[in-house]
């Protein structure tokens, strides 16, 4: 099996510029797998956060004596949209974008003969720019994820201390 890294010696510096281009393609298909898992995260935590928030609430308030604070009612509905921007972020940041990979029809017509026959250089040439073309729309859609994580957790973090205030309020009118 051929090692799919591994470049025959080519003459100039296509040898080099192409492990330069395969590298960095590899390095994207990392980076939108991270990006992914910290979006699950973040879900996860904020969830568990406003679950833990309305748990509070309800607890607080389901005594028959107790009366939500006048002052709770803001800090409380901030904290809910907060949580709701982060967890939404999240979850767009786990959408399917388009990340433009080879065809199979395409990769089938390279076994036409007319291609496979063609020189090393050529072949190299072709294999680079289809690289390319696919670093290109990792790049745009992993920075659009990458923005939509950033809000995400800028969000979760405003919501704790807002949490924080409607707590306070709650527990010491303060």
């Amino acid at each position: 099996m051929l090692d799919r890294f591994a470049l025959p010696d080519l003459p100039g510096a296509g040898r080099a510029y192409g492990q330069l281009i395969a590298d960095q393609l590899a390095e994207e298909r990392s980076r939108k797998v991270s990006l992914e898992a910290r979006a699950v995260t973040v879900i996860t935590t904020s969830s568990a956060l406003a679950t833990l928030l309305f748990s509070l609430t309800a607890g607080l308030t389901a005594t028959s004596k107790f009366r939500l604070p006048t002052p709770a009612k803001l800090p409380l509905s901030l904290t809910l949209v907060t949580f709701v921007f982060s967890a939404a972020l999240s979850l767009a940041a786990n959408v399917p974008l388009l990340y433009r990979e080879p065809t199979s029809a395409g990769l089938a017509r390279l076994v036409n003969s007319d291609y496979w026959a063609a020189s090393a250089e050529i072949g190299e040439i072709r294999v680079a720019e289809a690289q390319v073309a696919c670093l290109t729309a990792a790049r745009s859609a992993n920075d659009l994820k990458a923005k939509l994580l950033i809000g995400a957790i800028f969000f979760k973090l405003l919501a704790i201390p807002l949490l924080a205030w409607a707590i306070a309020e709650i527990l010491y009118g303060v």
